[in-house]
């Protein structure tokens, strides 16, 4: 279900959806509130579709049955880090396969949103990237970006045009990731990726110990949620030294 047109216009939408790789290490699980008693309180697992800023899709099984308009609890986790979100269906459509539920989150869970923007900044400063600038430096080397949304950029640095990935930096939602001189080993590539603070007034700042283990964390998503119209080889050296 996810779509690599990340960023689709809205129509009729208060907010934009972000697709949501199938293979996105972000985990999901739904429990839904319906009057069937083999599916209400059950924990289903599921593969989310995409986020928003009040909502969210998510696959799960054709076992699960629900109708539009229950209660429902997603909960969202990665790295030791867990956000539970009260929603009600706003959409329950089954296919021959599985059934996708549309929640839109309640707004009166104080601090939810709170809670939730990490999730979410990681998932937009990947989703929403697309092809910016290319072209080859002085150095003879070739240099690419990616934009996204506010402040999200990622640009790689290869040895010459189409040739072997060498370095990058990738600005995310809250901090930044950055690796130079790429070896074939990833192990030691994942030691030497440095991270940094990104946005207004913090660029450039030492982070604690707690956020960079945060910035860990952000980056741990957005590499495994880059769109299939980034080459292979990038998305591959970053998901493996994430």
């Amino acid at each position: 279900m996810s779509s690599d047109h990340t960023k689709a216009k809205e129509s009729g939408r208060k907010e934009v959806r972000y697709a949501v790789r199938d293979d996105c290490r972000l985990r999901a699980t739904i429990r839904l509130r319906s009057s069937d008693e083999s599916s209400s309180n059950k924990e289903w697992p599921g593969t989310l579709v995409d986020m928003s800023a009040t909502g969210a899709h998510i696959q799960i099984s054709l076992g699960a049955v629900a109708s539009i308009g229950d209660g429902c609890l997603l909960t969202l986790s990665h790295g030791g880090m867990k956000v539970e979100l009260r929603g009600t269906l706003a959409h329950y459509i089954c296919s021959a396969r599985y059934s996708v539920c549309g929640v839109k989150f309640d707004t009166y869970s104080g601090g939810w949103d709170k809670v939730y923007q990490p999730f979410l900044k990681a998932i937009v400063a990947s989703a929403a990237l697309t092809a910016g600038p290319a072209g080859t430096e002085s150095a003879g080397r070739h240099r690419e970006e990616y934009r996204g949304p506010d402040q999200a950029l990622l640009v790689v640095w290869r040895d010459q045009q189409g040739g072997t990935l060498t370095d990058f930096d990738y600005a995310m939602g809250r901090y930044g990731a950055a690796l130079t001189a790429a070896g074939a080993d990833m192990i030691k590539n994942k030691e030497k990726v440095l991270f940094r603070a990104v946005g207004s007034g913090h660029t450039g700042m030492a982070l604690s110990r707690a956020q960079e283990t945060e910035a860990r964390w952000e980056f741990s998503i957005a590499a495994s949620n880059l769109p299939k119209d980034i080459a292979p080889d990038i998305r591959r050296l970053l998901r493996l030294v994430s």
